[in-house]
């Protein structure tokens, strides 16, 4: 039997449109977790990658919104002269 604590990608996908009210393409999601800006998968079955469903609403929560750059870390950046 399956354990229901654990999700494959379209229940995650499901699971954040049900916490959230906000769409996600599968793809997106992939990309996130392949950059690894949303949790990594905790097993595997055969090829499926399955996901701790106290984990994805803990990060579907708690992520950054829409047009926040992720990609910019601390103050030490350049500021345009």
């Amino acid at each position: 039997m399956a354990n229901p604590h654990r999700l494959t990608t379209d229940q995650v996908i499901d699971l954040i449109k049900e916490e959230t009210g906000t769409e996600m393409a599968i793809a997106t999601f992939r990309g996130y977790v392949t950059r690894g800006h949303a949790p990594a998968p905790v097993e595997k079955i055969g090829r499926t990658p399955l996901w701790k469903r106290s984990e994805i609403i803990e990060w579907a929560h708690n992520r950054p919104g829409q047009g926040a750059r992720t990609d910019i870390r601390g103050r030490n950046r350049r500021t345009a002269q």
